[in-house]
């Protein structure tokens, strides 16, 4: 597993992490405490938090602070997962009930929030304005993507331009804010700092289009949902978009998604059409070049161990398969 090998030259500092993610679960007497706890215990690969860590001790960053901040990181990402959850209408993540299949959405929306206050509270606690100012940036950008994505919905002319900048708001920016802070907490230089930015950026786009490929290579054995689960929810991925551009299997795959002579929809034929048509290998393309100018920004950074560790979590995105 991921948090096992590749990141197990900060394993301390993200078991700090996990510890402090745990008191800040159970810091409320109420029913926030409990559907708090069965988020964090339902785990989840820590990768926002690595980011800080690693961007952070680059420089050579307070850990004390920067495990603090990769705490707020980390309670932010959550919150928005449940309420993805909600949204989706989700039952299962990371092979657990939902808290909004545990306790119903009002629930799930609330312990959202309590878990983006916590994070406001920690960010607080250190009075940096540019690191405050960046994340609610990076909230509203993920608030816009999140609407985009619902009004895009079951949507057939979406363009790969449009794609991009929802992942880029969806995903890419909450990275890309990671390894900012990471920086900007231990005071690295300002070019240094921004190669780090652009490549969580890069990286952030090219782990968002690889899980959007493995909706339709996984199984829902790892994935503990269907696959093909965005196209059942209406959500057009790249290789959706790829696949309704391909001249023998375009319109084949856009009667059938369309639901035109159809009264229930055969999920699986129209997988098979999204693999048969090329379009996963054409966005995997699409990762590989973004992968690529994310290996570009690290070549500037200082030549030490966190930057190779960085340097394999571009690897292992590449390869990634859960």
């Amino acid at each position: 597993m991921i948090t096992k090998n590749l990141l197990k030259d900060i394993k301390n500092d993200l078991a700090d992490v996990e510890a402090e993610l745990r008191q800040h679960a159970v810091d409320s007497p109420t029913l926030l405490g409990e559907t708090s706890s069965h988020l964090v215990a339902a785990g989840g690969k820590r990768l926002r938090p690595a980011f800080v860590l690693l961007s952070g001790k680059l420089f050579g960053g307070s850990k004390e602070q920067l495990v603090h901040m990769a705490v707020a990181i980390e309670l932010i990402h959550m919150a928005t997962l449940v309420h993805d959850d909600v949204i989706d209408e989700a039952d299962l993540r990371r092979k657990l009930p939902t808290v909004r299949a545990e306790w119903g959405d009002a629930v799930a929306l609330n312990t959202g929030d309590y878990l983006f206050a916590q994070a406001l509270t920690i960010i607080a606690r250190y009075g940096n304005e540019q690191i405050s100012r960046l994340l609610a940036e990076v909230s509203l950008g993920m608030c816009q993507g999140e609407i985009e994505q619902m009004e895009s919905a079951g949507k057939l002319d979406q363009s790969v331009r449009t794609y991009l900048r929802r992942i880029k708001r969806k995903t890419a920016l909450l990275i890309s804010a990671c390894c900012l802070i990471g920086a900007l907490t231990s005071r690295a230089d300002g070019c240094s700092a921004s190669r780090l930015r652009r490549y969580g950026y890069y990286l952030g786009m090219a782990f968002q289009i690889t899980d959007d490929i493995l909706d339709y290579e996984g199984s829902s054995s790892v994935f503990g949902k269907p696959v093909g689960n965005d196209l059942r929810q209406g959500i057009y991925t790249l290789p959706v978009i790829y696949a309704l551009r391909d001249q023998k299997l375009g319109s084949k795959l856009a009667c059938l998604i369309s639901g035109q002579g159809n009264e229930e929809m055969d999920w699986a034929a129209a997988v098979a059409l999204i693999r048969q048509s090329g379009s996963l290998e054409k966005a995997r393309q699409l990762c590989k070049r973004y992968l690529k100018k994310a290996r570009q920004q690290l070549s500037f950074l200082p030549d030490l161990q966190e930057r190779h560790v960085l340097s394999e979590i571009t690897a292992f995105v590449e390869n990634r398969n859960f």
